[in-house]
C-alpha cells in the first residue's frame, strides 16, 4: 500500500522539475533560445520574400509571352485553315476564356468555328458505361449511314454518332440535317453532349479541349481513355482531330498523356498540351492545319514526342 509519504515525496519532485524548467528557460539558455527562434523567423521572412520575387518574376514572364504570341500569332496562322469549318469539342472542366481565345485564333487563320459541343459529366463517368452502350445501339438504329465495325466499343460507336451529328470530311463543313439533328438530341436528353448555342455547320476538323482534370488519377485516366476512344473514332470520319489542354493533362491519367499512351489514337490524333497560355493555342491551330494536310504529331512542353510545334524537329 503507497503511504501518504511516498505522495509528498511525488508531489515535492514535480515541482522541482517545473523549477528547474524555469530556471533554466529564464536563465542561461533564454538568450540562446530566444535568439535561434528570431533567426528561424527572419530566415522564414527572406524565403517568403524570394518566393515572392519569383512568383512576380514567372507572372511578368507569362505576360510577356502572351503578349508576344499574341502579337505574332496572325502572322503564324494567317491563311492556314482558308475556308476551313471547324468543330469544337468541350470537355468537362475546360476554361471558358481558352475555349473564347482559341476559337478567336481559328478565326484568325481564315476559319470558322461551326459547332461547339460540350460533354456532360456522364459521358467521361466510367460508370455510365451502360448508359452509353444502350443509348449509342438505340441511336445507331436511326442512323443507317452510321457504319461501325461490329466489334467497336460503346464509346467508338458514340464517336462515330458524334462525328455524324457534327462533323464532316467536306473541307467546308456540312450543313446540318435531320440525322443531325436527331443524334444531338438523344445525346443532349442522356445529359451526355449538349450543343452550346446554334450548330451552324459541321465541321471538317475537331479540336477537343479539355482542363487540367479531375479526381484521383484512376479517374481521371478512365474519363481520358473514353475520350480517347470517341476521339479516335471522330478522326476516323473527319479530316483530323487534335486534342489540346493545359500542361497538367500530360501528366499521369491526363488527357493528353493517355491520347499519346493509346498506340492507335497517337498515330492519327495530335496532341498539344499547353493549351494554358496563347502560346499553346497558337500551336493547336497549327496541330489543326497540320492535320488538314493530312499529318499529324505531338506538341508541347511535357513529353512532346514532336516538339514544341509543327515543324520544330525538321532540320
Amino acid at each position: 500500500m503507497i503511504s501518504f509519504r511516498y505522495h509528498i515525496v511525488s508531489i515535492v519532485s514535480v515541482f522541482l522539475a517545473l523549477a528547474v524548467g524555469v530556471a533554466l528557460g529564464g536563465g542561461p539558455l533564454k538568450g540562446e533560445v530566444d535568439n535561434t527562434l528570431v533567426e528561424q523567423v527572419e530566415a522564414d521572412r527572406r524565403a517568403k520574400a524570394d518566393l515572392q520575387a519569383e512568383i512576380a518574376s514567372l507572372r511578368s514572364s507569362n505576360q510577356f509571352t502572351d503578349a508576344f504570341a499574341t502579337g505574332v500569332a496572325p502572322r503564324l496562322v494567317g491563311g492556314t485553315l482558308d475556308g476551313r469549318a471547324v468543330t469544337m469539342v468541350v470537355l468537362p472542366g475546360a476554361p471558358e476564356a481558352t475555349v473564347t481565345s482559341t476559337t478567336e485564333l481559328i478565326g484568325a487563320a481564315g476559319g470558322s468555328v461551326g459547332a461547339t459541343v460540350r460533354v456532360g459529366e456522364a459521358l467521361v463517368d466510367v460508370g455510365q458505361k451502360q448508359l452509353v452502350d444502350e443509348l449509342a445501339s438505340q441511336l445507331l438504329e436511326g442512323a443507317p449511314d452510321v457504319a461501325v465495325p461490329e466489334d467497336a466499343s460503346g464509346y467508338e460507336r458514340l464517336g462515330a454518332l458524334l462525328a455524324r451529328a457534327v462533323a464532316t470530311t467536306e473541307d467546308g463543313g456540312a450543313e446540318v440535317d435531320d440525322a443531325s439533328n436527331s443524334i444531338m438530341a438523344g445525346l443532349s436528353t442522356a445529359g451526355l453532349l449538349s450543343p452550346a448555342g446554334e450548330i451552324a455547320r459541321r465541321g471538317s476538323l475537331v479540336v477537343f479541349v479539355g482542363g487540367y482534370g479531375a479526381g484521383t488519377t484512376e479517374e481521371r485516366e478512365g474519363a481520358s481513355t473514353i475520350v480517347s476512344s470517341i476521339a479516335r473514332a471522330v478522326d476516323a470520319e473527319t479530316d483530323g482531330v487534335v486534342v489540346a489542354a493545359p500542361s497538367a493533362a500530360a501528366e499521369d491519367g491526363g488527357v493528353v498523356d493517355v491520347v499519346r499512351r493509346d498506340v492507335t489514337a497517337a498515330q492519327e490524333v495530335s496532341t498539344v498540351d499547353a493549351l494554358g497560355r496563347v502560346a499553346g493555342q497558337v500551336v493547336t491551330v497549327m496541330a489543326l492545319a497540320e492535320q488538314a494536310g493530312g499529318g499529324a504529331g505531338h506538341y508541347g512542353a511535357v513529353d512532346a514526342a514532336d516538339g514544341a510545334f509543327p515543324g520544330a524537329n525538321e532540320e
